[in-house]
């Protein structure tokens, strides 16, 4: 709000003294309202970090339960250029021997050449893709080889056979393809046009002795023999399961000479899963440092963190060490507690491994310490549930920081009550000044007329 310069009778800088005023009763107040705003906000920004380490280990427990985490599989394979192998957690360590006898190919057909600037004529294909048929319409207008070409690849139910032309010294050839491998996957075309039409150079069934197209390349399926007994087969070149939880895929055949069968070896991953539970015992340390760190106290210098004090820190501590050391009801005898698996808490607070037990457990008995960390009532849903009682929707921490956002609230309104009270203040003040400054000019006018009277001498 302006208002106005300094007054006219007084001489006093009305605006400047009306601000000192209102100043002097505004930053107490205001002072006091920045000051716990500031307050939560290092709170509510202390409980979201430590909400964030907590959750990092809630998150990599819930990975642990439901991800087959735990029982991770690795496969190798002795000779890359000829398969690739994929593993999940079902499959069954061993050496699988693999003999790539046939790969997956698809349906390619060609005719015998013709003239492409011809017109073919009028007809009907009645085409089919492994059974799945569509029939294409040739009109007399639109009936040179690349219209045909066009009519076939455009079908809309067209299952997946594409036209093409090749050309060589002696004309065009229209050629056929399956975009699918496999026996199954072949091509048949039955011709409705007039017998002297080109149109009848592009029949083909291959249960047929005689065709007007040939075969470029037959549509078969894949086929491996897997340590000499199983022969399997696929419509691609992908086995799926042959060997319980591994996937194959096919680039190369082997002969048993210079192209020897494949090995494949599946076993344990233990690197993978060890790697896993090291990432736990670091998540844990991070929140201990974290924790630490936010409710520290130092005596001598009386520096403290924003959390000192704060229950929730010295609750969720207790419980984790407390889950950590009390043994897990329907555990393997080998494994119920995470000291038996080499993990322990050390004077310090944090968590530390004796790798040489752990290599142990990991070698000796590895499925257990998958059953130790997944089962459905397991060390990781045990400490995934402990965590979420504190970081989830209801949960204590959570709890928190709703009070401190109502107290932000709060503070919001008591700043904007403030400012509206301030407005008040400045044009009362205003007036009081105005009005005193126009009593001097009164006064000022009185005296001078008084003055104007009185003899001179």
């Amino acid at each position: 709000m302006n208002i106005g310069a300094a007054g006219t009778a007084s001489g006093l800088d009305i605006n400047s003294m009306v601000k000192s005023i209102v100043d002097a009763e505004r930053t107490p107040k205001e002072s006091r309202i920045n000051q716990q705003r500031d307050q939560v906000d290092v709170s509510l920004s202390a409980y979201g970090k430590l909400k964030g380490s907590l959750d990092t280990m809630k998150n990599l427990m819930a990975d642990f339960r439901r991800n087959d985490v735990m029982s991770a599989r690795s496969v190798s394979i002795d000779n890359d250029e000829v398969l690739a192998a994929n593993v999940s957690s079902e499959a069954i360590p061993g050496k699988y021997t693999v003999n790539v006898q046939q790969l997956a190919q698809s349906h390619k057909i060609v005719s015998s050449s013709f003239d492409e600037k011809e017109k073919i004529g009028a007809g009907k294909l009645s085409m089919a893709l492994g059974g799945k048929p569509f029939t294409v319409d040739i009109p007399a207008d639109e009936s040179k080889i690349l219209d045909v070409v066009r009519l076939i690849n455009r079908a809309p139910d067209n299952p997946g056979v594409m036209a093409s032309v090749i050309k060589d010294d002696n004309g065009a050839r229209l050629v056929l393809a399956s975009d699918k491998t496999g026996e199954q996957n072949s091509i048949k075309v039955n011709i409705d046009a007039p017998a002297f039409s080109t149109l009848q150079k592009f029949g083909f069934n291959i249960n047929n002795d005689a065709n007007s197209m040939r075969e470029m390349q037959p549509a078969v399926d894949s086929r491996v023999l897997i340590d000499g007994l199983a022969s399997v087969t696929s419509s691609t070149n992908s086995i799926e399961d042959a060997i319980n939880g591994v996937d194959i895929d096919l680039k190369k055949l082997t002969d048993g000479v210079e192209t020897p069968d494949v090995v494949v070896n599946v076993g344990y991953d233990r690197n993978q899963v060890g790697g896993s539970i090291e990432q736990f015992v670091n998540a844990y340390n991070q929140f201990f440092d974290v924790s630490q760190e936010l409710g520290r106290f130092d005596p001598e210098s009386k520096e403290k963190g924003p959390l000192v004090g704060d229950s929730i820190i010295r609750s969720i501590t207790n419980q984790l060490r407390g889950a950590f050391a009390n043994p897990v009801e329907g555990a393997p005898e080998s494994i119920q507690t995470l000291s038996e698996l080499g993990i322990t808490t050390t004077m310090g607070g944090r968590l530390e491994v004796d790798y040489d037990i752990f290599d142990k457990q990991l070698d000796q008995n590895f499925n257990d310490v998958g059953e130790f960390f997944g089962d459905q009532n397991g060390f990781a849903r045990r400490i995934e549930d402990l965590i979420h009682s504190y970081t989830g929707i209801t949960g204590s921490i959570k709890g928190r920081e709703n009070s401190l956002n109502d107290q932000v609230m709060r503070l919001n309104t008591d700043q904007t009550n403030l400012d509206r009270r301030m407005e008040g203040v400045k044009q009362r003040t205003h007036d009081q000044f105005v009005a005193m400054d126009a009593a001097m000019g009164q006064m000022k006018g009185q005296l001078s007329s008084m003055m104007s009277m009185m003899p001179q001498f």
